[in-house]
């Protein structure tokens, strides 16, 4: 039986791990839509008292979303942290003998990494008085430079090691082997899972794919586009990233069997990328009217091609993301942008459950090896506002409540290539 967030046994079994959250996100999606608006979902004071109590702040709500007490760890008992005691599995590796010191790899430095983890990492770590230094890499889209930092950080005794990239992770199965068994701690918050990690952490892909191409579809009955000519950019070598845009377009063709894909491009880690791939199609196919970005790194670098292109009314054209950031969720804010969709998911809030769970894993306490994240999707000032002010203040305890609702753990392990149920 796989196990609650709570706890509770462990099959062993790698094949039906997956099971149950299918279930969970389900739920999570109908108590969005059993509210008068999903926006209800980003009001604190209606969730507040009913998921994790008023005046429980973050603290308390990790611990509820973990099953276990801030104190268990070691930790200050103020801290928000998941010691995520699944009771049957075993830390991996000598972990006390490295330095509490933490390396965060990133795809590429952006406005987006530094928002859902640079600055709320940081922040969390200077407000409980945590002794851990924090270190952030720049990949830049290549996987021997993020090998090379991996390494670097490896040889320097780094405890705890976090991955956020769209690799495809075969080529860094044997870089997290060597690691994990000289004991670091590593938790791995990229596109795909990777066998061995201490932790895994999934978003679903197929899902944002499929919601952002519904919020095309609504766009498009709104303004009587009855043959939509489609864009893609995408994350294309990654056999689960490029499901986002996969997805949505066929979530798109199925509602408008006369709509067209005019053609797609790999762009996903800098906004010069999207620029270019955006430019290039445009001026390849003009009567492009629906654009799909797998994130806003690339997505944002393409609206600046859209303007040039003349794309400027946003009742003819469509710029959407499968993710969010300040800069475009204010553009959905002021209704004033092409750029009307974005799919948003806590990240920030992420970040700290790794933090915290790394070191629990470091002390010695056995943490969930999977857990996964779930969004929603943002069209409407409402929604694109009250995200914006929530998504990236992890520390307030008004919204510790995002804790529980927006996150799942599992007490099995995922291994190369798994995904989230259906996906």
């Amino acid at each position: 039986m796989v196990a609650n967030k709570h706890g509770g046994d462990l099959d062993g079994n790698a094949n039906d791990e997956l099971a149950e959250p299918e279930e969970h996100y389900s739920a999570f999606l109908a108590s969005l839509e059993h509210s008068s608006t999903r926006s209800s979902f980003l009001s604190s004071a209606a969730k507040m008292a009913a998921v994790v109590g008023v005046g429980s702040g973050v603290g308390g709500a990790l611990a509820r979303a973990a099953g276990a007490s801030a104190s268990s760890s070691g930790l200050p008992n103020n801290a928000p942290i998941s010691a995520t005691g699944a009771p049957n599995s075993k830390a991996q590796g000598n972990y006390a003998s490295r330095a509490q010191k933490i390396g965060v790899i990133e795809v590429g430095f952006s406005p987006f990494f530094t928002q859902i983890f640079q600055v709320p990492m940081a922040n969390y770590l200077k407000h409980y008085n945590i002794p851990w230094s924090l270190t952030f890499g720049n990949e830049n889209g290549s996987i021997p430079t993020g090998n090379q930092l991996y390494n670097q950080y490896v040889a320097a005794n780094y405890g705890m090691l976090v991955l956020s990239t769209g690799d495809e992770m075969t080529a860094w199965q044997s870089t997290v082997d060597k690691s994990v068994a000289q004991g670091v701690v590593f938790i791995n918050h990229s596109t795909q899972a990777v066998t061995g990690a201490t932790q895994n952490t999934l978003f679903s892909h197929k899902q944002g794919g499929i919601d952002m191409g519904k919020a095309a579809i609504a766009w498009a009955h709104k303004n009587h586009i009855t043959a939509p000519v489609v864009a893609l950019l995408g994350n294309l070598a990654d056999p689960q990233g490029s499901k986002r845009t996969h997805w949505a377009w066929l979530t798109i063709k199925q509602a408008f069997p006369n709509a067209t894909l005019a053609g797609s491009a790999n762009a996903y880690a800098t906004a010069a990328d999207g620029a270019t791939a955006a430019s290039n199609l445009l001026a390849a196919h003009p009567n492009i009217n629906m654009m799909i970005s797998f994130d806003t790194i690339a997505g944002v670098g393409a609206l600046s091609s859209c303007h040039n292109a003349g794309k400027n009314d946003r009742n003819q054209f469509f710029l959407g993301c499968v993710d969010a950031e300040d800069a475009t969720l204010k553009m959905i804010a002021d209704s004033n942008s092409v750029m009307q969709a974005n799919f948003g998911s806590f990240f920030a809030y992420s970040g700290i459950m790794m933090i915290a769970d790394g070191m629990a894993a470091h002390a010695g306490k056995a943490i969930y090896p999977t857990r996964l994240i779930y969004g929603l999707t943002l069209t409407t000032p409402e929604e694109a506002k009250s995200f914006d002010t929530i998504a990236y203040d992890p520390l307030n305890p008004k919204y510790a409540y995002i804790y529980k609702q927006a996150f799942h753990y599992l007490n099995t392990p995922t291994k190369t290539g798994q995904v989230p149920p259906g996906q």
